[in-house]
């Protein structure tokens, strides 16, 4: 008994340590893992339907820090099935991939709580299914992204993450092997929470 007592009290002793010396990104990489959900805004996501649903958003990504207040960030979004429906009744199945490239503005850098905003470049591209079966190919879009998040550093490596994002591209083509078919419209927003594990800047050296 007094031994578990200890072991936890050691624990938690430790983990308030690390806590208290978190610190800067400058010259560390960093990968991410996130979950979460993707909203569309455009209800006739699918030229020709009426609305699109909430569907899960999952992914991760790199980040390097420049320095203290800069950091580069190469993230990969997954949307692996939107039900789009028309007139009240489900008509495709989407599914998207969001590869973005962005600057991130880190604020309060050294604290144990560390808000970011950040923007960049989206390149999209997806699948979508009929529910008669039917395929098409989402061809690839471009545009661009805005977010604002908070990492909160459990010890100097590893931090909790949560972010808010709105995705804007141009309109895409629908293709049924190589003739155009339609169009889609990718514009929503979304919120994920994850972690960030940073390697040590000692690790280049």
């Amino acid at each position: 008994m007094h031994k578990a007592l200890i072991s936890a009290l050691v624990i938690f002793f430790t983990l308030t340590v690390s806590i208290a010396m978190a610190d800067t990104i400058a010259n560390r990489l960093g990968f991410t893992g996130k979950v979460g959900f993707a909203t569309p805004i455009k209800d006739d996501f699918i030229n020709g339907t009426s609305e699109t649903k909430t569907g899960f958003a999952g992914g991760g990504g790199l980040l390097y820090g420049f320095g203290d207040y800069v950091a580069a960030e190469l993230d990969v979004t997954h949307l692996p099935k939107l039900d789009v429906k028309n007139g009240g009744i489900k008509a495709y199945e989407a599914t998207l991939t969001d590869i973005g490239l962005g600057l991130q503005c880190r604020f309060i850098p050294n604290g144990k709580v560390v808000p970011y905003i950040s923007a960049g470049a989206d390149f999209i591209k997806g699948s979508l299914k009929h529910v008669s079966g039917n395929d098409y190919d989402l061809d690839w879009t471009y545009g661009g992204h805005v977010s604002a998040g908070v990492d909160w550093f459990l010890t100097k490596g590893i931090a909790l993450t949560v972010e808010a994002r709105a995705v804007r591209t141009i309109s895409g083509d629908i293709l049924s092997g190589s003739t155009k078919v339609g169009e889609y419209d990718p514009y929503w927003v979304q919120g994920t929470f994850g972690l960030r594990m940073f390697l040590p800047e000692t690790f280049w050296r």
